[in-house]
């Protein structure tokens, strides 16, 4: 089965993050070459370094082997009845579904894996709570990248408001993306069935609009944030981060 989402829905998320990148180049140029002292200082164990570049690798996966199974739609001319059937870069998409599957549950497992490190051996679930002051330090910045102060406030922990929220995102995103992801698996069949079906003879738009469309979407989403991640990771301000995510070595960072 695949998507058969409207194009403009995804073209409009993916250009509004490429919108989002070029406006924030643009407010902070400025401060590209700029440095600062943050309270914490920035270092990642050899564990988390692999297996941030081991999710990443993943998540890149996921996009190519996602994208044939919502292409088919596009490039199967004349329709065939089946386009699960249909050949994509030398392979069937039914095949890169299956993949994409696979893939998928392998990167769930590295998430569960690093979630649990960061939580109990390095004590950091509590680092990403969101909190009042978060909230206001968030509000005091944006409102310096609107133009509407000239004092500039750098991030001044590890974890900032916007780092918190990009991880809650992808948290959230993350589970929603398992949950429909596992729902339109057509390998899971109850009497012979796939679940979906049967999920969508009982509520038809719930099951196409939200679930199948929802999960295009979240996915797009989440390509956009990792898209932004590696934005912000490679802007010449953070490149100690960047250096401490590779080698482990301790840094200084500004966003």
């Amino acid at each position: 089965m695949t998507h058969t989402t409207n194009p403009s829905l995804i073209l409009g998320i993916v250009l509004l993050f490429g919108v989002a990148a070029v406006v924030h180049i643009a407010r902070r140029y400025r401060l590209m070459h700029a440095t600062s002292a943050p309270s914490e200082e920035i270092s990642f164990d050899k564990l988390q370094r692999t297996l941030h570049w081991a999710i990443g690798i993943g998540v890149v996966g996921l996009i190519i082997t996602g994208l044939p199974v919502y292409l088919a739609q596009f490039l199967v001319n004349p329709p065939t009845p089946n386009r699960l059937q249909f050949v994509y870069w030398g392979m069937l998409v039914f095949n890169w579904r299956s993949i994409h599957i696979d893939l998928a549950l392998l990167v769930v497992a590295l998430v569960v894996v690093h979630a649990s490190w960061d939580a109990y051996h390095l004590r950091t679930a509590a680092k990403i709570r969101v909190t009042k002051r978060d909230f206001w330090e968030a509000i005091a910045r944006s409102r310096n990248f609107l133009g509407l102060t000239r004092e500039y406030l750098p991030p001044g922990a590890k974890y900032d408001f916007f780092q918190k929220m990009f991880h809650w995102s992808l948290i959230i995103l993350g589970a929603f993306l398992l949950a429909s992801g596992l729902l339109t698996w057509e390998a899971i069949t109850w009497q012979g069935i796939p679940l979906f079906v049967w999920l969508d003879r009982i509520n038809h738009p719930f099951m196409d609009s939200f679930i199948r469309t929802g999960h295009l979407v979240a996915a797009t989403l989440v390509f956009g944030l990792v898209g932004l991640h590696a934005y912000f990771a490679l802007l010449p301000q953070n490149k100690n981060i960047l250096r401490a995510i590779t080698t482990g070595a301790e840094g200084k960072s500004q966003e």
